[in-house]
């Protein structure tokens, strides 16, 4: 299956990343690469994400399990649709899931 970034989820890889490499020059990269790594992952196993809001929405944990990339597996393909720091508020990470 091929894994499709929605804007969303391009603007939360960007915004994370630019946070990472402010903290130190080349976790952003590390980072990223991760979640690369995490996206590969799915396009040969799509459902290694256990699902975790509304019977649909799955998540696999990434970069030192920080962060979760929230996807919906469909026919057309893997939709990726959020990428988010889980140390945040979960009310917060509820309302970005509402909107899928």
């Amino acid at each position: 299956m091929t894994a499709v970034w929605t804007l969303g989820a391009e603007t939360d890889a960007q915004r994370l990343y630019e946070q990472q490499e402010t903290r130190e020059e080349g976790t952003g990269d590390h980072f990223y690469e991760e979640v690369l790594s995490s996206v590969r992952l799915l396009e040969v196993f799509p459902e290694v994400g256990p699902v975790v809001h509304r019977g649909k929405i799955r998540c696999v944990l990434v970069f030192k399990r920080h962060f979760g990339l929230f996807y919906v597996v469909e026919r057309r393909g893997i939709i990726l649709h959020a990428l988010l720091d889980l140390r945040q508020n979960p009310k917060i990470i509820s309302q970005r899931l509402g909107n899928i």
